[in-house]
């Protein structure tokens, strides 16, 4: 089968390597039809690391993943030949106190897609736990399966930072998490929603999905449009999707006093910095994100059920597996107006 490699910084190559056997009888063989691209195989592809994990041999990368079941171990119980599934890309031990307290993407020894040293789904065929596959319905094709992992992402953010019916919100960064987050919030009845981004093709997307007010940042401050637009208030909660020094700042400032702050941004650096006054005298509430828990299935029914608010049209780029490495630039390089990219196997 196909595979590849990230070999270094910005070097990928397509390699045939043996197709995997199911070894467990719960395992499942897979045959990947979609991958999307994420901002943390970007930071793989022009860092090499993500804190301290860090590429140290080639690694095949993506975890956002769609595909159909070939083959199913003996003891398999709810999947079947020929089904459409979205993958859940990671592996947790299910025995440790986070698994067993509803944690599961904070265990320890999760084994997680495209993540050094796991190698991830950017490949023809994949063996997965049956626990880690998620059957898709008829109406919900492999491209959407994909959107499902950045959607709940969105969501599971979304009730971590206590959002409720009516809340005003901010985000800051309009990219495929900053708009699953829009996503959640819009369905989940915000009073208002504020959003900014640099480039102008997510902001048009942001209007379609169903932001209030939008912030071109390259020409306005999204913290002076939401003083102004509550007169000076702020919102209730602030989430921060683009992982930038300014906008950690930004993400505070827009906050009412005795809000909430949620954290998606991935800063290259490694390092988060706030105005230590400012969160001190707003007595705010700091929310880190950590991929997500139990709101894959949630993310597919929603994208299923809600067709009226178009989530799949973030999709704005189609590549086969030869064409990655051009796939990986575009996104890097916020080219064409790329908002989520994907490679069809």
């Amino acid at each position: 089968m196909k595979a590849a490699f990230l070999i270094k910084k910005r070097k990928v190559v397509i390699e045939d390597i043996p197709c995997p056997e199911i070894k467990d009888a719960t395992g499942v063989l897979v045959r990947i039809r979609s991958v999307g691209i994420c901002g943390s195989d970007i930071h793989y592809y022009l860092e090499g690391k993500i804190g301290d994990q860090i590429v140290k041999k080639p690694i095949i990368l993506g975890h956002e993943a769609a595909g159909q079941v070939i083959k199913i171990g003996k003891d398999v119980k709810h999947l079947k030949e020929g089904q459409k599934v979205a993958i859940e890309p990671g592996i947790s031990c299910g025995m440790c106190f986070q698994c067993l307290t509803g944690k599961p993407n904070l265990c320890a020894d999760v084994k997680f897609f495209g993540t050094p040293p796991i190698d991830g789904a950017l490949r023809e065929y994949v063996v997965m736990p049956e626990r880690n596959l998620i059957p898709l319905p008829v109406e919900v094709d492999y491209d959407e399966g994909v959107l499902s992992e950045p959607l709940a992402i969105g969501l599971y953010g979304v009730r971590l930072s206590g959002f409720s019916v009516g809340d005003s919100v901010s985000i800051v960064g309009a990219g495929p998490i900053g708009l699953s987050v829009l996503f959640s919030v819009v369905i989940g009845g915000a009073r208002k929603v504020f959003i900014s981004d640099l480039l102008k093709p997510r902001i048009e997307m942001a209007k379609k999905l169903g932001a209030d007010i939008v912030v071109l940042a390259s020409k306005e401050d999204i913290v002076e449009v939401v003083r102004k637009e509550t007169k000076g208030v702020g919102v209730d909660i602030s989430y921060e999707a683009a992982g930038k020094r300014e906008t950690f700042f930004q993400s505070t400032e827009v906050v009412r006093i005795g809000g909430k702050v949620a954290i998606y941004g991935i800063p290259a650096d490694d390092r988060i910095e706030f105005n230590a006054h400012t969160i001190r005298r707003k007595e705010l509430n700091v929310i880190n994100i950590r991929r997500s828990a139990h709101t894959t299935e949630l993310a597919i029914e929603l994208i299923n059920k809600r067709r009226d608010i178009p989530f799949s049209s973030i999709i704005t780029h189609r590549f086969p597996l030869e064409k990655i490495e051009e796939a990986l630039n575009l996104v890097a390089e916020y080219k064409d107006g790329v908002i989520k990219a994907v490679v069809e196997l």
